[in-house]
């Protein structure tokens, strides 16, 4: 029998439970479970890795040899994600759950995991699945004997029936979508107030509370959807809704009734992919059927989210070469592929721990991430995930897109100078707009960098001979073009001038301590980099402090001007290179849309979406960024002194670090203001336009106007036509009553063992529920390494980003999971997390976030706030504070004490907190005390 000699094993607060396979259950301290897993044959566990991790990682153990319950619930419900406790998988599959939970409940769960398997194959009987369970089984899956007796499945399967192979190929048994004609544009009918609010009251359900912000905010949001009055001047509302408010409905209310009235559409764009999530699920109450919900709400991501089927087609043509948990990866991965809602394989509904179980890099192999996708020219265009994605958000009334995305849009239309704009949406919504500047920072900077520049060669020259699955220009267009002696000069030309790009081992060439004997003059790409390289590295400073610190004050950039005579001389000569490569790139695409038209009566579909899809990418890939470090090789040779033009733009040179490692060198371009472009560009789409965010004021000068200026400023609405209408929210909760605000005045911070002494002290003060937040890496792990044995031997669990091998949302999951518990983390988890109730009960700021002091921070400081530059730091710092302090109290009912580390805290920095919520600057004793008492009631 498969459960013969089995033993389950399950930790809770550094307690384990341990069912042998004698049948007997055991209570045992960590160091009592470790000595007797060890001599286990076959253990039971719900994740691998964070059981493995709470074991304190014993080498005397391999997780992989565990059985994972997560595991085997992936192939019954791929789409499925369950929690990592066993109540989190008892409250997911409708079972009753004891308390305390002892190891024998694991056996309770799979019961029912079986029990829902034989249902699944009885109601619903497929061969697929059984195929799909032989392969696991040739996999070596530990779970597969199992499955296959469940499901009276026989090893080999019968010739007539499927074979485990031909049930991986799920492309064949997705659905194709159609191409359906374009809708026609929006009516243009105003909103009415009484219907706005009557939506809102369907959205929220009958037994909601009334939040006077949340319709005060539904009803000054009907602005946006007026009709516009003048070309290219959108009407704009800027609201700031404080957190509980209940902005999310407000928005949405008058969102979903436009789009029902005028049958148009509305794309709500968030910054982070939880929000996205969450503001999908709030439209299970207007939309409680799922099929109906799928054709009015679409989420749209960029296409190296999704799984690419190619891809996957290609990984299981060498399925054989894989290791075995690779081959398990794969298959379990088609399983979720048929079920799957979106094929969105980070952050959608692949369950969030699969790459902490398996491989996170196969998941990047899968996604489309080499810019090779050819469209039209794919054997899986019709079931494509992104392809279908795309088709469904024409049609649909809201799409929850994220800001990079509509960025690319907009550029897309712009650049393809398509005049016809029906198909475009005409109202958005930008939720947390106070990120919008990074947004238009990374949509409309330029990297012209080692990094670039070698992955252009990759995409055009393929492999190489390395053992990468990279396609090159002639494999993706040779069959197409062949015979055509024009193309095919033309095409070895492009092949022959790509070789002035850098290889992909150019990393190899280059180290952290400069070897003066050393010149990569083989490559002029690389020598003018190496010149780059040389010039950062005499005009930076080296940090030499022997405690860690941020790691910005290891300086690794420097200005352009003045420029090294030998780096001036050489971009004339890389700036000919290029426009050797860019002059038969441009011959070829206008020589392939000659071909288009000429042979449109003889050339087969598959023939014109392959020219289509290769004139597309040629001029996304290659010819555009070409231009612009074209351009900006120009201009080196003008001194900026000599420039008499405004700036709007910093140029500089910068070495990316990872440790010891060169990750990439270049010179780095971007917007002093990148709200610019994309508003000016956005104007000429948008009728109206929603910007919301929390934190979108800082009333440090308690001017009304002056505080909307430079929220305004920070969002990009001065560069509208039309100023726009501002609305500020109240947030409902009682700060008097349920927050706390302490700042210790008697910690030496830039101590590590002082940082970890007020860590360990304030978390067992809290009893756990504690978030710690930092502002370096560095110095997380360092306290990370000194206070997670103390914390554990008071049974306070203690997980942290960057050092526990979990991604990001596995760790939070964990984190709400268990009470007393506590996490460090960075800048995502000080912006992304969303923890109502007792789980979060404590944050501690380990410092003060000013800004990275680096050249871009240095210009647009002077280019905002000419007069005071550091008024702009210390706005951005209060911005951050407010995050920060917005993660603690999510409730009506919520409690919370943030506390700062650092005794420098300017008071002048304490208006970023609500002005009832106690600020007191106390003694880290002191700070103890009060929160032991604040939470006696916490068991």
């Amino acid at each position: 029998m498969f459960l013969d000699n089995y033993s389950t094993l399950t930790i809770h607060q550094h307690q384990c439970s341990l069912l042998t396979s004698e049948g007997e259950i055991l209570d045992l301290s960590i160091s009592q479970a470790i000595e007797k897993v060890g001599k286990e044959s076959a253990v039971f566990v719900i994740h691998a890795p964070i059981t493995y991790r709470k074991l304190q990682s014993p080498k005397n153990i391999n997780p992989h040899d565990w059985f994972d319950i997560l595991e085997f619930a992936a192939f019954i419900y791929p789409t499925k994600s369950f929690g990592f406790t066993p109540q989190a998988i008892a409250r997911a599959l409708g079972i009753p759950c004891p308390e305390p939970v002892s190891a024998d409940f694991l056996l309770t769960i799979i019961d029912h995991l079986v029990q829902q398997l034989k249902d699944k194959q009885l109601h619903f009987p497929s061969e697929a699945l059984q195929a799909q369970a032989a392969a696991l089984f040739y996999a070596q899956w530990k779970w597969a004997p199992l499955v296959l007796d469940v499901l009276n499945v026989t090893i080999p399967i019968p010739p007539k029936n499927l074979q485990p192979n031909d049930s991986l190929k799920i492309w064949r048994r997705l659905p194709k979508w159609q191409e359906e004609p374009a809708r026609p544009p929006p009516r243009q009918l105003p909103l009415q107030r009484k219907d706005t609010l009557q939506r809102l009251s369907e959205l929220l359900g009958p037994n909601a509370e009334t939040r006077v912000g949340q319709i005060d905010f539904a009803d000054i949001s009907r602005a946006a959807f007026e009709p516009r009055n003048h070309p290219d001047c959108p009407n704009v509302v800027l609201a700031e809704a404080g957190t509980g408010t209940g902005k999310t409905l407000g928005y949405m209310a008058p969102a979903t009734l436009w789009a029902d009235q005028n049958e148009g559409t509305v794309w709500i764009n968030t910054y982070t992919k939880h929000l996205q999530r969450q503001i999908e699920d709030e439209f299970t109450r207007l939309y409680p059927d799922p099929e109906i919900r799928k054709e009015h709400v679409v989420v749209r991501k960029g296409r190296e989210n999704y799984l690419c089927l190619l891809n996957l087609e290609e990984h299981l043509n060498t399925l054989s070469q894989h290791q075995h948990r690779n081959k398990i990866a794969l298959i379990l991965l088609c399983r979720w592929a048929e079920e799957t809602n979106d094929g969105d394989l980070f952050g959608g509904d692949l369950p969030s721990w699969f790459n902490d179980l398996f491989s996170e890099r196969l998941l990047y192999q899968l996604a489309e991430r080499r810019g090779e996708c050819i469209h039209g020219a794919c054997p899986h265009y019709q079931c494509c995930f992104v392809e279908n994605s795309i088709h469904q958000a024409q049609n649909a009334d809201i799409v929850i897109a994220n800001h990079a995305l509509v960025m690319q849009q907009i550029s897309w239309y712009m650049n393809n100078n398509l005049n016809d704009q029906s198909s475009f949406p005409t109202r958005f919504i930008f939720d947390e707009a106070h990120h919008l500047l990074d947004a238009t920072d990374s949509a409309y900077s330029v990297a012209f960098s080692l990094l670039e520049t070698s992955e252009l060669r990759r995409w055009l020259l393929g492999n190489e001979g390395n053992k990468t699955r990279s396609k090159g220009l002639k494999k993706r267009i040779h069959d197409v073009i062949v015979g055509d002696a024009k193309l095919e000069k033309l095409l070895e030309s492009i092949l022959q001038a790509t070789h002035a790009l850098p290889v992909l081992n150019w990393s190899s060439h280059f180290s952290t301590e400069p070897d003066n004997n050393f010149v990569p003059d083989s490559n002029q790409t690389e020598y003018f980099f190496y010149l780059v390289y040389t010039q950062i590295l005499a005009r930076s400073q080296k940090n030499i402090s022997p405690i860690p610190v941020p790691e910005y004050y290891d300086q690794n950039e420097c200005d352009l001007f003045p420029i090294l005579p030998e780096l001036q001389q050489q971009a004339s000569i890389l700036s000919e290179c290029f426009l050797q490569l860019l002059t038969p790139l441009l011959q070829f695409i206008q020589t392939l849309e000659h071909k288009l038209k000429t042979d449109i009566d003889t050339l087969d579909k598959y023939s014109k979406d392959r020219i289509e899809t290769t004139i597309s990418s040629l001029q996304r890939r290659a010819v555009n960024p070409l231009s612009v470090w074209v351009d900006l090789l120009n201009l080196l040779d003008q001194p900026k002194q000599d420039r008499q033009e405004p700036q709007t733009h910093v140029t500089f040179l910068k070495i990316e670090k990872s440790g010891t490692r060169i990750l990439d060198i270049g010179i780095f371009h971007h917007w002093l203001d990148p709200t610019l472009p994309f508003m000016k560009s956005i104007a000429n789409y948008a009728h109206g336009i929603i910007l919301t965010s929390a934190t979108l004021r800082d009333d440090s000068q308690h001017d009304t106007e002056a505080t909307w200026q430079a929220a305004e400023k920070r969002v990009g609405t001065p560069h509208l036509p039309l100023a726009p209408i501002r609305a500020s929210l109240v947030c409902p909760f009682d700060y008097s009553k349920q927050a706390r605000i302490y700042i210790i005045n008697d910690i030496n911070t830039p101590s590590i063992n002082n940082l970890a002494h007020a860590y360990l002290n304030l978390f067992q003060a809290s009893k756990g529920g504690a978030l710690g937040l930092f502002t370096a890496i560095q110095r997380l792990r360092a306290v990370h390494q000194r206070i997670i044995h103390p914390l554990e031997e008071q049974n306070i669990s203690l997980f942290a980003q960057h050092v526990d091998p979990i991604n990001n949302n596995s760790l939070i999951e964990l984190f709400k999971s268990e009470q007393h518990s506590c996490l460090l983390g960075t800048d995502a988890m000080r912006d992304g997390i969303n923890i109502p109730g007792d789980a979060l009960r404590l944050v501690v700021f380990e410092k003060m976030p000013w800004p990275r002091p680096d050249i871009l921070h240095r210009e647009r400081r002077r280019y905002f706030y000419p007069e005071s530059p550091n008024f702009y730091d210390e706005q951005l710092v209060r911005l951050r504070l407010r995050q920060a302090f917005g993660r603690l109290i999510r409730s009506q009912t919520d409690r919370g004490i943030f506390v700062i580390l650092d005794r420098r805290t300017p008071t002048k920095m304490l208006s970023a907190f609500p002005p009832d919520a106690p600020i007191v600057r106390i003694s880290l004793q002191d700070a103890i005390t009060s929160i032991t008492e604040f939470y006696k009631d916490i068991s």
